[in-house]
């Protein structure tokens, strides 16, 4: 089969396992759907209608609105449900997975096939760590297109520093790629010279070019919702550098003691190695952890020594390879550098997903015997058929109806009670506004991040209704919920 033959049948192969890991996500509005996501759904929402433009994430001066403005025209055509959402987030996982491919094939020699065999850690992931790449929540899958791009951009000096800009305000981990890239750079003695050296001077023009472009689009933006277009949080402009600092806790003396609960823990939960119990899913086998870090150890060492015998040529050939798990590395030692691990964080390690991808690949790519490469095939066709079997069972517990839409009966109570307006937890306000398809605007009592709804909450006066999961004196049962009069 000649390889654009055999590449567009890996592609397709490739998208029909994104799908499958994604029916249910895309299929059950229910399933790992929270308010954060729906403030994304919310701003894309707005954007469509043209009430506001949302330059980034509802309530915050950082994370760049990217899946907003990508989610809008899938809103237009879709109308404002979750699965239009999600279909814009599925989107760009296909957009990552054929990136991931097409750069092995084109930049390493890997042919597609075994591309694709490289590709399944991603496209085939189990269910809990699919259900973070289809998060819509800013820069989950994002970082993935960027760390391809900037690959492909880096002896174009100034796309690159452009695209890292946005990637780096949408998201920061893409400026993973650059240490990386610096080490390539050193190690093939490049680093130091004065093209080199200019290309990054320019890079940097570029991204200072853009940070300030955009940072400068903050006074006409609606950083709180519609109607607050030129109101700065809190009467300034933020910082994401300033998020960043403030999000993270740096200690390198505990770094030994965070790496271990990292990568046994974490990144065994998004391989698929452990037992999870989520509110999203029940995946992973305990046994199979340790045969992973084993096969990929092992693979890696192999890969080490054929590449000490081939040279420089075959190192340079397949650098993309050994680039894509570089940042997957680099992403587990920045996240156990700047921050005590927990499972509410796990999403920012999903760019460790790429170190297998990028081992895999290597390995495929420089291994000369053939039975050693139909034995690496053989190992991570195991490993996807069982992740396939994890995902298919969740399908069909969602198909057979075992997953109540709970909230999705609430909100149609709701809209029927003709209510406009009403306040609860941030958790339910909006993702409950995005339901209702803002037919009913639900203020939040925490976490405020729509302006809009807590002057509609407050010019309601006694009238006003707090939605709460305990029950309260007169209060109107609907489901586990209860609708209360608020203290006054």
């Amino acid at each position: 089969m000649p390889h654009r033959r055999e590449w567009i049948a890996a592609l397709t192969v490739a998208w029909v396992l994104i799908l499958l890991r994604s029916a249910v996500f895309l299929g059950y509005e229910q399933s790992f759907f929270d308010s954060d996501q729906a403030i994304v759904g919310l701003m894309a929402k707005h954007l469509e209608e043209g009430r506001a433009f949302p330059l980034f994430f509802y309530g915050q001066s950082y994370m760049l609105g990217v899946e907003a403005w990508i989610a809008a025209p899938f809103l237009w055509l879709g109308g404002p449900t979750v699965a239009s959402l999600r279909a814009a987030i599925v989107t760009l996982n296909l957009a990552a997975a054929t990136l991931l491919i097409t750069g092995l094939w084109k930049g390493a020699g890997v042919r597609p096939w075994y591309g694709l065999v490289a590709t399944l850690f991603f496209a085939i992931a189990p269910p809990f760590t699919s259900a973070l790449l289809v998060q819509a929540q800013g820069g989950g899958i994002e970082p993935f297109i960027y760390i391809a791009l900037l690959w492909w951009l880096r002896e174009r000096p100034l796309a690159f520093g452009a695209v890292l800009a946005v990637g780096f305000l949408n998201r920061e981990f893409a400026i993973y790629a650059v240490p990386v890239i610096l080490a390539e750079q050193l190690m093939t003695r490049r680093l130091f010279r004065a093209e080199t050296i200019r290309a990054w001077l320019i890079a940097a023009v570029a991204f200072f070019a853009v940070w300030e472009g955009v940072n400068s689009l903050k006074p006409y933006a609606d950083l709180m919702g519609p109607g607050t277009r030129g109101q700065l949080l809190g009467g300034f402009a933020g910082s994401q550098l300033a998020d960043v600092s403030d999000r993270t806790s740096v200690s390198l003396a505990e770094l030994p003691a965070r790496v271990g609960p990292v990568v046994n823990h974490l990144f065994a939960w998004l391989m698929n190695g452990q037992h999870v119990v989520d509110g999203v899913a029940t995946q992973g086998h305990d046994w199979l952890w340790w045969p992973i870090v084993a096969g990929l150890g092992l693979l890696a060492g192999r890969s080490a020594v054929v590449l000490w015998r081939g040279g420089a040529a075959l190192a340079r050939r397949t650098a993309f390879c050994w680039y894509l798990a570089g940042v997957g590395c680099v992403a587990v030692v920045a996240y156990a550098v700047g921050r005590a691990p927990t499972d509410g964080t796990i999403r920012y390690l999903l760019l460790s997903l790429l170190i297998p991808v990028g081992i895999v690949a290597g390995g495929l790519a420089v291994e000369p015997r053939r039975p050693v490469r139909g034995a690496i095939v053989a190992a991570v066709a195991g490993w996807a058929v069982i992740a396939a079997a994890d995902n298919v069972a969740l399908i069909r517990r969602y198909s057979g109806g075992t997953e109540p839409n709970e909230i999705r009966v609430l909100a149609d109570a709701l809209v029927a009670r003709k209510l406009g307006v009403a306040e609860a937890d941030y958790w339910r306000a909006y993702k409950l506004s995005f339901l209702t398809h803002e037919q009913l605007k639900v203020a939040s009592t925490d976490v405020v991040r729509i302006a809009e709804y807590q002057s509609l909450a407050a010019a309601a006066g006694p009238r006003l209704l707090r939605i709460q999961e305990d029950p309260c004196v007169g209060g109107e049962r609907i489901g586990k919920f209860y609708l209360c009069r608020p203290p006054r």
